[in-house]
């Protein structure tokens, strides 16, 4: 019977990957792109964690399973809480194949906590914020008996707000070694004790290594220091080539009949600068502060902020730690922690930013969001189209630059059910350097110091085994393809719902002509229960961790 072994590397560039591998520096890379196929995968737009993992496993866009950001959309209520497999309304991968009869086993991929009951195990990935065992993992008690065999604590993520700021770097890169090296016996030790016919493990060290370490790594980035440089500026190629060994010590593991894929959920390079979006709309009269907090903007007072927080102010929705914050205080601006959701005047606010991994705008749209102002249909078009045309004519107030690249509505790039709750314009800023920020800080465009790599749209997509052609660069892979061809890999029909394809230009013809892709129905959704949102202390502890990874503002 057929197997499929999937390797998610979150974050992977070929950027990186290829350069590397043509020095001979990535063995185990630069052996799958001479005996196999290979090319850039195009990821979702916006390129970011949760839709594009998600879209990977279910083969749908995310107007289909319903997950844009790791947030629930404004719709559910402005104040967005952190959301988790519940969310998700398609079937993945192992829900489809468990109803199948075929087995199937997770580990560490965005979106799978709480773990669903599958025909094998799941082990979740990103809410590593959950200090409790219980119920973490499926079937309960499999992450005891992984760490009792392997003789180590399994720990799925590490974040330290500090390093964001300053020097603390070398110790964040050894603790991700730690992770990743603890990782790799936690898969090798499933994939003996428990073999799956479908197995995909993730490593998400690349991701949290690229955003810290990028102006270490690249000359060219504004913020590069040769000093520094010496001493960090190859912690990014040692992570590929740890990378590149753990991926072999997988692949000695698959047999000849196994089809191995390595997959990322989007690619990696630069960022330079923030632009403060919120600022920018209000400052048009598209978005209103109510006025009793209007005076917060103008007062950048770390100890106000402080005593704010401490008083419980509604207002305030963070502040830097106590341990941290003599050494933080200079470089943390505290209106960043201003809560939007209780500053804002709904009632009198047209258009407001999109959470910083969204990268857009939504319209205050009535009949979708709690307190929407804005009428559906020529209004909201009208409006629309006004917004659009004007974030146009954006510049960078230091170089005259325009800053966005492509205004992309809504429809262009989703569809389905859901497609109506996500953001109704997105930007792609100029050249990917530039990200939008959520704040209401007072310059519109300001330099970013914490962190200096991020996201791009070209992931990568590697393919190994049975019908795979050698040496074949594929063009222009999406990344919704890659659930389609891990069916058709294991000689399974793919559901006709499913947005993606089979890769069909990775195989040599000969494989396709003997055996083409089949279909069956539409796939089952595995719609979860509620809205899949966390309670209110699960909540917070998984926010402040994305904090610590640099995902909040």
């Amino acid at each position: 019977m057929s197997k499929c072994v999937l390797i998610g590397v979150d974050s992977a560039t070929f950027d990186i990957i290829e350069p590397m591998a043509a020095r001979g520096e990535l063995p185990n890379f630069r052996r799958i792109m001479e005996n196999g196929a290979w090319g850039r995968l195009n990821s979702t737009v916006p390129p970011v964690t949760p839709p594009a993992w998600t879209s990977m496993v279910t083969g749908m866009n995310p107007g289909k399973h319903g997950i844009f950001d790791f947030y629930a959309t404004p719709s559910h209520g402005y104040d967005r809480q952190v959301v988790g497999s519940g969310a998700v309304r398609a079937a993945t991968l192992w829900g489809l194949l468990s109803e199948r009869g075929r087995t199937a086993g997770a580990i560490n991929v965005p979106m799978t906590h709480p773990p669903r009951e599958v025909n094998g195990f799941i082990i979740p990935g990103m809410q590593y914020a959950l200090d409790s065992r219980e119920g973490f993992a499926y079937p309960q008690g499999l992450i005891e008996e992984i760490e009792t065999a392997i003789g180590a604590t399994y720990e799925v993520m590490h974040g330290d707000e500090r390093a964001h700021f300053f020097d603390v770097w070398e110790d964040y890169a050894r603790r991700w070694r730690e992770i990743t090296e603890v990782r790799t016996e936690a898969i090798l030790y499933l994939m003996d004790r428990h073999p799956v016919d479908f197995f995909m493990p993730v490593y998400y060290s690349i991701d949290a290594i690229q955003h810290l370490f990028w102006r270490h790594y690249d000359p060219d980035h504004p913020h590069h220091d040769p000093k520094l440089a010496r001493k960090y500026g190859d912690v990014i190629p040692d992570f590929y080539r740890l990378c590149d060994a753990n991926i072999g010590r997988i692949m000695e593991r698959c047999d000849d009949e196994t089809t191995v894929l390595i997959a990322s959920d989007h690619g990696a390079g630069p960022q330079h600068k923030a632009f403060y979006l919120n600022r920018w709309l209000m400052d048009r009269g598209l978005l209103v502060v109510k006025e009793k907090y209007r005076w917060l903007l103008r007062l950048p007072s770390h100890i106000l902020f402080k005593v704010l927080r401490r008083m419980g102010s509604p207002a305030i929705n963070w502040t830097v730690p106590i341990k941290a914050w003599p050494l933080l205080r200079r470089r943390v601006d505290p209106r960043e922690g201003l809560r939007l959701a209780e500053i804002i005047d709904w009632g009198r606010t047209r258009a407001f930013a999109a959470n910083y991994t969204e990268q857009g705008i939504y319209i205050n749209l009535r009949g979708r969001e709690p307190r929407g102002i804005v009428e559906p249909g020529a209004e909201y078009e009208r409006l629309r189209a006004e917004i659009a045309d004007m974030v146009r004519e954006i510049r960078d107030p230091d170089t005259g630059e325009a800053l966005v690249e492509q205004v992309v509505p809504r429809e262009e790039v989703y569809h389905g059910p859901y497609a109506g709750e996500a953001a109704d314009l997105f930007l792609v800023m100029k050249g990917g350097t530039y990200l939008i920020q959520g704040g209401l800080l007072g310059k519109l465009v300001m330099e970013t110091t914490r962190i200096s790599g991020t996201h791009r749209s070209e992931g990568i997509f590697l393919a190994h085994g049975p019908g795979i052609a050698a040496g074949r660069k594929v063009e222009n892979p999406d990344i919704t393809d890659i659930a389609a061809t891990v069916l058709y890999a294991m000689e399974e029909p793919i559901p006709e719902d499913m947005d993606g394809r089979v890769i069909e230009a990775a195989y040599d013809p000969a494989a396709l002509a003997a055996r083409p892709p089949a279909t069956a129905g539409a796939s089952a959704v595995e719609a979860g229960g509620g809205d899949g949102t966390y309670d209110e202390e699960d909540a917070a502890k998984i926010e402040d961790a994305l904090r610590k990874l640099g995902y909040m503002g």
